[in-house]
């Protein structure tokens, strides 16, 4: 299993290619794989400063 750390850093990376359309929204969900089969989703809120901001992870089971 991967440490919170690296998801989040993976996560951070992806985070862009996620972001809503909607300025409205406050609360991002996504899932991502790591090969060879390792699920998670990951989620991030809105900040008062209008930035996403990692809140947690949980490894999916296919």
């Amino acid at each position: 299993m991967h440490t919170e750390a690296q998801i989040k850093m993976i996560a951070d990376t992806l985070l862009p290619g996620f972001l809503p359309k909607d300025p409205n929204e406050k609360i991002l969900v996504f899932h991502f794989t790591l090969p060879p089969d390792a699920n998670y989703k990951v989620s991030y809120l809105k900040s008062v400063k209008n930035e996403w901001e990692f809140s947690g992870f949980e490894k999916v089971e296919r």
